[in-house]
């Protein structure tokens, strides 16, 4: 369980907002009739105790006719009447909210933020579960929230962890309790539809990547904008750029701030090319999503260095860029690419000085540095 704090500020306004979900049809089927009806029964095991408990006294006062057995009867009757009601009280009003994080990998664990905010004007919210629905499965970990006070909003977060890159959708939020004698559990789905980019997970990169194909690295001085050297071409302006190298006539007409690139400027792209290769067909696919994870490490590598670094995956293609917007833009073509299209033919590498290659093997994929000339065909 998950420690809340409590904050009073309202949900942000790109918070998921959850309304009540309507209760499916029962399915036919005498079998499958009996076995929802009792999934369907809010008890708790102890609850199911209880309820045995006030049925046998219940017996037994109407067997021996005594008063007392019928006082106690009542009074375990009433028991349950008001954990059900208080309970369903507790589940009124609420909001849920997700707070997805800004990066997810594959095998990595990661938090996922949850808040609920109480929009009861009196009553609070006491003993509340809060667990995440995907496609699947619910998700095994839940926000537990000892206590929500009226009209304030507690945030936690739950360590979570996905095996698979790719895109994951979330279904909404499974609310519940078992305020306040803990006999009833109480639930309700709140719908809250969303999406999660998982990027492919990484690995650990060769230290010395030039011993393995020969090319050498790059130099990264050269990667910046510079007066020296031939002119290459128009670019448009990054942070950290030479205002000097504007060019205004340009920058006017289209109506966005381009600059000089020359050819020194060049010296510091990295291609990352993801190749495909044979391999057993047992093997395929876990070659592929090692030499996914591969080009996904080899690409960051890169970028944490300084080197402008663009991505060639079949159809698949990322331009030459730096910083770290550039990274999320190399993870998230990583994460939805397939084995189909690394098999079609790749377009020209461009301007890459280096190209660094990640061909799947039967083993592990294999990472290779090749030099690579202006416009050259994959």
């Amino acid at each position: 369980m998950s420690s809340a704090r409590e904050r009073t500020t309202p949900p942000r306004p790109s918070s998921i907002h959850g309304t009540l979900m309507p209760e499916p049809p029962a399915r036919a089927g005498g079998a499958r009739k009996k076995r929802s009806l009792w999934k369907r029964l809010p008890t708790t095991r102890e609850g199911v105790w209880f309820m045995c408990a006030t049925l046998v006294v219940g017996a037994a006062a109407v067997n021996a006719g005594l008063n007392l057995l019928f006082l106690v009867f009542g009074m375990m009757l009433f028991l349950i009447l008001a954990s059900g009601i208080m309970s369903e009280l507790c589940l009124r009003h609420l909001v849920v909210t997700r707070k997805l994080p800004t990066a997810i990998h594959a095998g990595t664990p990661f938090l996922m933020g949850i808040g609920v905010r109480n929009n009861k004007k009196r009553t609070p919210t006491f003993s509340l579960e809060v667990e995440d629905l995907t496609d699947e499965r619910p998700v095994e970990r839940r926000c537990y929230f000892l206590k929500i006070p009226a009209g304030r909003e507690q945030e936690t977060a739950y360590r979570n962890v996905v095996n698979h890159r790719g895109v994951h959708r979330l279904v909404g939020f499974r609310v519940s309790t078992r305020f306040p004698f803990g006999l009833i559990r109480k639930a309700h789905d709140i719908p809250a539809n969303a999406q999660m980019l998982v990027y492919p997970a990484l690995v650990p990169v060769p230290q010395l990547l030039a011993a393995e194909g020969g090319a050498p690295l790059p130099d990264r001085r050269n990667a910046r904008a510079s007066r020296s050297g031939e002119f290459h071409g128009l670019r448009e302006y990054r942070e950290g750029d030479d205002p000097r190298q504007i060019h205004w006539r340009s920058s006017a007409r289209r109506g966005r701030w381009l600059v000089r690139e020359h050819e020194d400027d060049a010296g510091g792209r990295v291609v990352v090319k993801l190749q495909w290769a044979e391999v057993r067909q047992e093997n395929e696919n876990q070659a592929f999503e090692q030499a996914v994870s591969m080009a996904a490490s080899v690409g960051l590598w890169f970028l944490k260095r300084g080197y402008e670094v663009g991505l060639s995956a079949g159809q698949v293609s990322v331009g030459s860029r730096a910083g770290n917007q550039q990274s999320h833009a190399l993870l998230a073509a990583l994460a939805l690419v397939t084995m189909d299209d690394v098999k079609a033919p790749s377009g020209a590498l461009g301007t890459a000085v280096v190209v660094a290659r990640v061909t799947m093997a039967d083993s592990a994929p294999r990472v290779t540095l090749a030099s690579g000339a202006r416009g050259q065909a994959a």
